[in-house]
């Protein structure tokens, strides 16, 4: 009975796709199996870099894919990315339906909602606060907690890990709840470590089997082939905690606390002023929960970046906000780790609101659509040597560089890009640059007491997710140290 349901809607599927397209052809694409269509075709670890292979191999920028009826493109060059999710961004700034993420328990996020009031209510809430003009607010917090990283990355070098998490989770917390998050052994940080973890490790957004054919969500997760449902119900209580506990805190602040500027507390008060007076609101409690936690979710070379810190700064002061603007090659320093890896190898996956034509390829309306950021990243004929990390590449040949474009894509195209970024990369810019000023990072030390160079390992099941790995950590100075210490007290 299953495989006769499974061959009607992929018969009904192919009858539809020959109507609407006539003579138009689809986008390439590797041969498909009988009845599964790619299901078992597309690897679940890096997929990206295996469709980075296939559109060598069919020549196309573009690939399409089917399975159990659900249709799916990935684009993998820049000039694809941009036609498609920019240029023609009405088209395309709908979302799949993430069934597997529904099964693990997610509140409406903004980054998972469909194109629609819900969506544009979300947006409206969250955009103002997050604007480039806003995030400077925020700029007391992040450069407070970049001083608290360095000193527990060189206090204590071989828990690096735990210092990095702090600094990402105190800020969001912060920011999103008003929530004061005390050190890395913190309730809060475990909290957020674990609902990134199963969001990082999932696999690619609406890639599961769930995903392709919703009505398996309710078959039992004992099944061979319902790794995926088994996973989103393990770690369901993860993203309901992360969701629901720092909401819930976040309120029984709010009655022992002065005026607070955290994003819930203010939508709070706005929600408490127009129910008080009759008045409607546009978005409800839910709302403002899932709202708070797209905040939590939304994460020869250095010697060159800390001498021209050392410039700038000289030896007796630590970075400020005011000296980022004359740390040009810091800034390329991150751009160039934007390249190289990636956050979201996929993306975020669109999908498409009506038919579309591209190049001669048709592109049914309800297609989701992957933006291969990794392989547009990695592409040779835009960036020479591609897996060779050299922030010079930005800069003009008459400077020793390139002349390469800046990456794109890394927070999303067109009428979904991350509302976020330039928070995100504020926080990174004044962490890199206190890194640069306080810290020595080295190979770690091998059996003979010598630097040995190794190639950290990564997890691909879903985000790039860097695996834990040693390295030798020191003060740069015992200047350095000092000052990195008197701020830090006084915190």
């Amino acid at each position: 009975m299953g495989a006769a349901i499974v061959i009607i809607i992929a018969a009904y599927t192919t009858i539809s796709l020959v109507k609407k397209r006539g003579r138009l052809r689809l986008p390439p694409g590797p041969p498909s199996e009988p009845l599964l269509g790619h299901y078992r075709v597309v690897p679940l670890d890096a997929a990206f870099k295996q469709y980075n292979e296939w559109a060598k191999e069919y020549n196309s920028d573009v690939l399409f894919f089917q399975t159990f009826g659900t249709k799916w493109i990935v684009l993998n060059s820049l000039r694809s990315a941009t036609e498609l999710l920019d240029k023609r961004g009405a088209n395309y700034a709908d979302r799949p339906r993430f069934v597997m993420f529904e099964e693990m328990g997610w509140s409406p996020t903004l980054t998972w909602l469909r194109w629609g009031d819900k969506y544009h209510i979300h947006r409206k809430v969250l955009q103002p606060p997050f604007t480039k003009s806003k995030v400077g607010e925020y700029a007391g917090i992040q450069r407070r907690q970049a001083l608290i990283c360095c000193k527990g990355i060189i206090d204590n070098p071989c828990d690096w890990v735990s210092s990095v998490r702090l600094f990402s989770v105190a800020i969001v917390l912060k920011i999103a709840y008003g929530l004061d998050v005390d050190g890395p052994r913190s309730p809060w940080v475990r909290l957020a470590e674990d609902a990134a973890n199963a969001v990082g490790k999932s696999g690619a957004p609406a890639s599961s089997i769930m995903d392709r054919f919703p009505a398996t969500r309710y078959l039992p997760d004992w099944l061979p082939f319902m790794e995926r449902l088994r996973y989103a119900r393990t770690w369901r209580p993860a993203i309901q905690d992360i969701t629901r506990l720092p909401f819930e805190a976040s309120l029984r602040d709010m009655d022992s606390t002065a005026e607070s500027g955290s994003f819930v507390h203010s939508r709070i008060r706005v929600w408490q002023k127009n129910h008080e007076k009759g008045l409607p609101n546009l978005f409800t409690l839910e709302d403002i929960k899932g709202a708070a936690a797209t905040i939590t979710i939304a994460g020869n070379d250095t010697r060159k970046a800390q001498g021209e810190v050392d410039r700038v700064l000289g030896k007796d002061r630590l970075p400020t906000w005011e000296d980022i603007a004359n740390l040009p090659f810091t800034k390329l320093v991150l751009q160039e780790t934007y390249r190289m890896n990636p956050l979201s190898p996929l993306g975020i996956p669109h999908a498409s609101v009506a038919d579309d034509v591209y190049n001669g390829m048709f592109i049914p309306k309800s297609t989701i659509v992957y933006p291969n950021v990794w392989a547009m990243m990695h592409d040779e004929s835009v960036y020479r040597d591609p897996f060779r990390f050299w922030p010079e590449r930005y800069l003009p040949e008459d400077q020793g560089g390139n002349g390469e474009p800046l990456p794109i894509g890394n927070f999303g195209f067109g009428r979904r890009i991350c509302i976020g970024k330039h928070l995100a990369e504020n926080s990174l810019l004044i962490l890199l640059a206190t890194m640069l000023a306080t810290v020595d990072i080295d190979w770690p030390l091998g059996p003979q007491g010598r630097p040995t160079p190794f190639e950290p390992e990564w997890s691909f099941r879903g985000q790039a997710i860097v695996l834990p790995f040693k390295a030798s950590i020191t003060s740069r100075s015992a200047k350095s140290k000092a000052l990195l210490d008197a701020e830090t007290d006084v915190l």
